[in-house]
Order: structure tokens, then C-alpha cells, then sequence
């Protein structure tokens, strides 16, 4: 995805990787995790992060690709900061099939779906739930809240009735699923509205709650389609029976403070 071209020196970045770069065009394509996200039109992404905070999604990464989930990692860099190049999917990303929504449900129901049956026995990370209510109670104590994760269906007005219900209910997360973490339109990449392709952005991958990628998927669908009908049929798609609404307008909270 390309957003802002930008101009940097070469010397910004490690040696090991500036022949990957110095013929390339540069886009900015960061989103708000708040690491830097650059694209080079000679087909690689770059993420730049903290020291040391890309060391577990380079795992996640490879274990993806070699399960033909993900896309190819190339190299991993810790010096003054995290340096991860991966490879560009050769398909598109979900937003480019916009115009055919009801597939485009289908296909990331279908496709969530199977990742959230996989039990692998030797995945990198075990168990998010911990990390995850943690996250939530230090960025409410921060004083971090991300209105637009409540969507008008979940009928939460404001932050403090969004961390009450953190506290009345959080225990009612398990993990039981591999999940991909951020489920939103962007990180599925497709041949077409109704074939799957892999993921990609796989930073908060793990076994935890599928409710959190049943979560993101529709919070993503209503932002980008303006409907929320395509979450109720993407909900339909995935499984009505596997669905506990309570749990997505708790998921919904969390992520007021994610």
C-alpha cells in the first residue's frame, strides 16, 4: 500500500540492507502502532522499531511463511533500532476489492476461519490474554483512550464505562484460537475478492481470544464500506454459533484502550 512519498539519506539506514534501498522509491506507510512502516517500489516493505520490539514478530513472521500464510522475510537487523524487510505480497490487499463486498465478507470470514481451527504444537506464543488486559489497564492509567474503536452497536458511551466493563468482565476471555491480533482489511491480501492469499502484519499473532480478530474484522468493514451490514454478514459467514456478541462489545472496550 502506498501512501507518502518521502526522500531519506541512504546513510539512515543499516549497511546490510542499502542495496535493497538505494534504487528504491520511498512511501511512507505507517499506521498508528506507532512503528515506521516504509514501502520500496522495488517490492519490499521496511519496519523500523524500538531495539528490540521487532525480535518476537520476525519469529511470528517466519512461522507464518512457512506455513504459506505469510510473506517471505528476507532479513532482521538490531542495531540502533529494529530493522525487519520482508518481501511485498505479490496479490492485493483487501481494500482493493471494496466494490464486492458480499465476496470480500466471505473470503475473511472463510479465511479467519481456518487460522482460528490450527493448533499448532510449536507456535512462538503461547498465550496473549495477560499481555493483552495488562495493555489495557496501563494505557487507561496513561490516560489513552481510542474512541473510534466503539462502534455505535456496542453501546458503550464513554472511557470509564468501557473500563468498567474491562473490570465486570474481563475474566471472560480465554484463549482458544491462533489468532492473527489485528484482523483489519489491510493485512489479509487476496488473488481476488474470493481467494485468500496470506497475511501480513502479524506483530500480535498468538493463541488468544478469536473474538479480538471477529473484532477487528467488522470494526474494519464498517470503517472502510460506511454499512454495518457487511459486519453482520461477515459475522454470518464466519458462524453465528461460534459468535458470543457480549464478548465483541467487551473486545470492544479493550481496544478503547489498546
Amino acid at each position: 500500500m502506498k501512501t507518502e512519498k518521502i526522500s531519506l539519506p541512504l546513510d539512515h539506514f543499516p549497511q546490510e540492507i542499502r542495496t535493497d534501498i538505494e534504487r528504491a522509491n520511498i512511501y511512507d506507510s505507517s499506521s498508528h502502532s506507532g512503528a515506521t512502516v516504509l514501502y520500496l517500489d522495488t517490492g519490499y516493505y521496511l519496519k523500523m522499531d524500538q531495539k528490540g520490539k521487532l525480535a518476537q514478530e520476525v519469529t511470528l513472521a517466519k512461522w507464518f511463511e512457512e506455513q504459506g500464510l505469510g510473506v517471505p522475510v528476507l532479513s532482521y537487523f538490531s542495531t540502533d533500532q529494529d530493522y525487519l524487510l520482508t518481501r511485498e505480497a505479490s496479490d492485493k490487499s483487501a481494500l482493493a476489492f471494496l466494490g464486492q463486498a458480499e465476496a470480500l465478507c466471505q473470503t475473511m470470514a472463510a479465511s479467519l476461519k481456518k487460522l482460528h481451527v490450527l493448533r499448532p504444537r510449536h507456535f512462538p506464543v503461547s498465550n496473549r490474554i495477560e499481555d493483552y488486559k495488562q495493555e489495557a489497564k496501563d494505557n487507561y492509567q496513561k490516560g489513552c483512550f481510542y474512541e473510534k474503536a466503539l462502534l455505535p452497536q456496542f453501546q458503550i458511551q464513554n472511557r470509564e464505562e468501557a473500563y468498567q466493563l474491562i473490570q465486570d468482565q474481563g475474566h471472560l476471555l480465554t484463549a482458544d484460537a491462533l489468532i492473527h491480533g489485528d484482523a483489519c482489511l489491510p493485512n489479509f491480501i487476496l488473488k481476488d475478492a474470493a481467494t485468500f492469499s496470506c497475511f501480513i502484519d502479524l506483530g500480535l499473532a498468538g493463541f488468544s481470544d478469536r473474538h479480538i480478530d471477529l473484532y477487528w474484522a467488522i470494526w474494519s468493514l464498517t470503517y472502510n464500506l460506511s454499512d454495518p451490514q457487511y459486519a453482520e454478514l461477515f459475522l454470518d459467514y464466519y458462524g453465528r454459533k461460534d459468535v458470543d456478541a457480549d464478548k465483541l462489545r467487551l473486545i470492544a472496550a479493550f481496544e478503547a484502550f489498546g
